[in-house]
């Protein structure tokens, strides 16, 4: 067992457990009287140092094998895109991602200026 952000146990020693956790511990909090904001945000914080850390051990070889199937990812995307119509739902099918991926990655691609948006049409 490790412990987890707020130095209770984490049955599950990794940080995918702790968020869970850390949810109930603050809608049980919400529910009570006693619900501090002060406190939620003291947890979050911890969670996000917590993560930041964990992150950090993710050694250079990770990082750019990361990288690599990152670029492989945009160029698939970008093979992918239609000029005059944007299918997120179409995209993630063809990659066997899901669509959040597709949208991470086009918003990663728009803020490299690898694409630009010339248009958008509100549904």
């Amino acid at each position: 067992m490790s412990t987890g952000c707020c130095g209770e146990e984490n049955e599950m020693g990794n940080p995918k457990s702790m968020m869970p956790e850390m949810a109930k511990k603050m809608m049980g909090n919400m529910q009570k009287k006693s619900f501090n904001p002060q406190e939620m945000c003291e947890q979050m914080t911890s969670s996000i140092k917590t993560t930041a850390k964990l992150a950090a051990h993710a050694n250079s070889e990770v990082q750019m094998l990361f990288e690599e199937w990152a670029e492989q990812v945009e160029k698939e995307i970008l093979n992918s895109l239609n000029p005059n119509q944007f299918n997120a739902e179409k995209i993630s099918k063809e990659l066997k991602v899901s669509e959040e991926t597709v949208l991470y990655f086009l918003s990663r691609l728009i803020r490299d200026k690898k694409i630009k948006v010339l248009k958008l049409e509100l549904l």
